[in-house]
């Protein structure tokens, strides 16, 4: 629980500027999805931030090395699964869209 008095409080803008606005939106998703009270745990907003920093050095290096990925036509059995799977998963979205 955070409160003025046990010192563990944070305004808004101190916590974007601990935390960056990115590390702040994965905490507080992650901070309760339920009706009771949101707990944000600090070494969420860290683990987001890593994560995210993770994520951007691979994308980095994908686009560094795309000559070494495959190219060509995608006709495989597994190319089949991953785009019926991405239709799917369009399709789902467009329709909780929609509701």
């Amino acid at each position: 629980q955070m409160s003025k008095s046990t010192g563990n409080f944070l305004t808004l803008t101190q916590a974007v500027d601990k935390f960056s606005a990115d590390g702040m939106r994965l905490a507080l998703a992650d901070a309760g999805d339920t009706v009771e009270d949101a707990n944000f745990v600090e070494a969420m907003a860290d683990a987001g931030i890593l994560r995210l920093y993770t994520w951007v050095e691979w994308v980095k290096e994908m686009i560094a090395n795309r000559d070494s990925l495959r190219s060509g036509p995608a006709n495989t059995f597994n190319d089949r699964v991953f785009a019926s799977e991405m239709s799917a998963g369009i399709m789902k979205t467009e329709q909780n869209y929609e509701k």
